[in-house]
């Protein structure tokens, strides 16, 4: 659950798709029934991470399992972007306990999606867990921009976590059409997810090494 702008941090959403998803988002939190509540939506977006662990995993047996994993990503989005929502539209937000309990879950959810992709037949582990260290180098920043500023950012260049589960969708459907050929690099034999996922750490890296020093030197001129 993300916190309201008046009672923790001012709030800013600013990915590619915010304004579009953030009027999606409000239409069903209004419609939603009162027994699904935020922290029922929280454990929901859990178990959506599960499941695209399990639809990986079961990649093993069969390629269709990689629908399951898709399914995953569908409600892991819809409960972990409509917890703070719902909240907010019924007035019901507790800032502290929803900003504290939803970092600490997203970190549980974002290692059960990476490690799915990395125990799959598609990618390595490592190649996985070094996306979700890109991943997560830029979720740090985030965080502490947010307690400098007193400012709750939820993308950083225009993207956020909406834009990443896209990502992951893109991949899957990829898989599906052209399969995983591997290739040597350094002795090293990967699929072109690897690749993937080895570019997503160079672009993230350079992302928050570049939102760093230009905090950094903002910060740095006002002397604070």
């Amino acid at each position: 659950m993300t916190p309201p702008a008046e009672s923790l941090f001012e709030r800013f959403h600013e990915s590619f798709l915010a304004e579009p998803e953030r009027r999606v988002l409000r239409w069903i939190a209004e419609r939603l029934p009162l027994w699904v509540t935020p922290d029922r939506l929280t454990g929901f977006g859990m178990f959506g991470a599960l499941l695209v662990m399990l639809g990986y995993l079961g990649c093993h047996i069969s390629i269709s399992f990689i629908w399951l994993a898709n399914l995953g990503l569908l409600i892991h989005w819809f409960g972990d972007s409509l917890d703070g929502t719902v909240a907010r539209v019924r007035d019901i937000a507790r800032p502290r306990y929803g900003y504290f309990l939803d970092q600490n879950v997203d970190v549980v959810g974002n290692l059960l999606i990476a490690g799915g992709i990395g125990l799959s037949p598609f990618a390595r582990l490592d190649t996985a867990l070094l996306a979700l260290t890109g991943y997560h180098m830029v979720s740090i920043y985030v965080f502490v921009r947010n307690v400098v500023r007193r400012e709750f950012h939820l993308a950083v260049m225009g993207f956020g976590p909406t834009e990443v589960r896209i990502g992951i969708l893109v991949m899957n459907m990829t898989i599906l059409v052209v399969g995983t050929p591997s290739f040597t690099f350094f002795g090293q034999t990967m699929s072109w997810c690897d690749g993937v996922l080895m570019g997503t750490f160079v672009i993230l890296s350079i992302m928050f090494t570049l939102s760093v020093m230009k905090e950094a030197a903002i910060l740095r001129q006002q002397n604070e």
